[in-house]
């Protein structure tokens, strides 16, 4: 039996959840019984379509010639800049690797010319506001963020931020200490340990490996002067693409921007160009020793494609249903759900804009259990490339991709984001608008094609981090072997610090 209080609270609920569903599809929705479904199977939802915006209509050219993407919000009482740069650590020399993310953490928590550090993160706090400073491999990333009301404040201190740094000699030595200390511990997380030696593997010295590169000597190099110069070399309003979001009129940012960039203290500079090619890496079978972990990490893959290459949408749709959909994906199904190997698995294409990416495969599991397991998917890649998948499991696929069409535009601040990084990027701007159409398009036979010209096991390389006795004793359910997919070469550690073959 159920209490009256049991009953009114499952009322309630029940009340709950019917103006949830009003308010997620916008249709009024009654409780009658012989309208409840009897199934969820049986559901039924008004069919609701997207329409990405256009680009062009949150688009302007600043005076200095950079592009801004603007999304004026009413909602919030926020301004929310962005500012992308062409740098990175992939522009760095080699002797110097560390010289990109140390420029931007100096610039940062450095001081400018009139302001300290503290007093930079004083006002800032303050204004209930926060400015950043960051570098991945081929892009730089500064960020302001305050309340509108404080948007010329706010400006005013990234522009010292951004022209006068002072590259404090203190801050500098203090973070040389902290990058050694992090560099003495990068052996302990076998995570970092893969995608360092995976880099290594695939792309050997391309300039997309400085960031794994770091060591001692190089960072132990970096001056004053290396930092001032990689700041003026790359810091200029030429090479920046901006976007911003928050409370206010278009034409007043539009103004407070020019200003903002406008008598840049030092002149534009010519930008290296990353090589856009890399050379085919050999296949083989790597086995890093890590005797002390309870679990091996795996990567097969090979060299890939750069990301607009016309073929995106097929090879796109086909990796969905090979590895990177998830639960419905078949290595997914294979390795986790079958077997009960790995927490998580997959597979990829990591499509770079300047240079060809990656395919890769991944999964973690005991040791025993390595070879089975990168079996399964080797057969998986073998399969897909042989048999023309069916009509419902592409559907499954395209319906994933085209459902996530939405996320790139969910708040007014990400939308001028994608489109500015679009823009630096140089991706078309009627991408999202032939998204859902291009993906449609794709064919059975379209997959079929592409698995077989961009998927090659006789090219794969087998990366193994963990224990090689454990790993070669194999298990004792399955007859597989590591050196089934060729001779295995162990490596031993680098060494931490100067990243030497110990």
């Amino acid at each position: 039996m159920y209490s009256n209080n049991s009953c009114a609270r499952t009322m309630i609920a029940f009340g709950v959840l019917l103006g949830a569903l009003t308010f997620l599809t916008g249709f009024p929705i009654t409780a009658r019984a012989g309208d409840i479904a009897k199934h969820p199977d049986e559901l039924t939802f008004p069919e609701m379509e997207f329409t990405p915006p256009d680009p062009a209509d949150y688009r302007h050219q600043l005076d200095c010639g950079a592009t801004v993407y603007i999304a004026e919000n009413a909602e919030v009482p926020t301004f929310d800049l962005t500012i992308l740069v062409r740098a990175g650590s992939a522009f760095e020399p080699q002797d110097k690797a560390g010289l990109a993310e140390m420029t931007a953490y100096l610039m940062r928590n450095g001081g400018t010319a009139d302001m300290t550090a503290s007093e930079i993160d004083e006002r800032l706090a303050y204004l209930a506001g926060s400015a950043s400073v960051n570098m991945s491999p081929a892009q730089g990333r500064v960020s302001l963020f305050c309340l509108s009301k404080d948007m010329d404040e706010g400006l005013d201190i990234l522009r010292k931020i951004l022209t006068t740094p002072a590259f404090d000699q203190a801050t500098l030595d203090q973070h040389k200490a902290d990058v050694l200390s992090e560099l003495e511990q990068r052996n302990a997380s076998t995570s970092s340990i893969e995608s360092r030696e995976w880099a290594f593997l695939l792309y050997g010295d391309h300039p997309f490996t400085r960031q794994f590169r770091r060591t001692g000597e190089s960072v132990g190099s970096i001056t004053q002067a290396d930092l001032k110069a990689f700041h003026e070399t790359y810091f200029f309003p030429q090479n920046f693409t901006l976007a911003v979001a928050g409370e206010f009129k278009t034409k007043d940012v539009l103004e407070k921007l020019n200003a903002f960039l406008a008598d840049w203290p030092h002149p534009p500079s010519e930008i290296p160009t990353l090589p856009d090619q890399i050379d085919e890496p050999e296949p083989g079978v790597y086995l890093i020793g890590k005797e002390e972990v309870n679990q091996s990490r795996v990567r097969v893959g090979h060299q890939g494609v750069k990301r607009d290459i016309p073929d995106q949408y097929a090879l796109r749709v086909m990796n969905d249903i090979l590895g990177g959909g998830g639960f419905t994906s078949r290595i997914t199904r294979r390795v986790r759900s079958d077997e009960g190997l790995a927490y998580s698995t997959g597979s990829r294409f990591v499509r770079r804009v300047e240079y060809p990416g990656t395919f890769e495969a991944w999964f973690q599991t005991k040791h025993a259990t390595v070879a089975f397991g990168t079996g399964l998917i080797v057969e998986e890649i073998n399969r897909i490339r042989t048999e023309t998948c069916t009509e419902e499991t592409l559907e499954i696929s395209r319906a994933s991709l085209i459902s996530g069409l939405v996320n790139p535009f969910g708040s007014k601040t990400s939308i001028v984001g994608t489109f500015a990084s679009d823009d630096f990027t140089s991706r078309p701007d009627d991408y999202w608008k032939n998204f859902k159409r291009n993906v449609e398009a794709v064919t059975p036979g379209d997959v079929l094609e592409v698995a077989q010209k961009y998927l090659h096991p006789d090219k794969l390389i087998y990366l193994v981090v963990g224990d090689p006795e454990a790993v070669g004793q194999g298990s004792e359910k399955h007859d597989d072997k590591l050196e089934d997919f060729g001779e295995v070469t162990i490596l031993p550690l680098r060494d931490p610090i100067s990243l030497a073959i110990k």
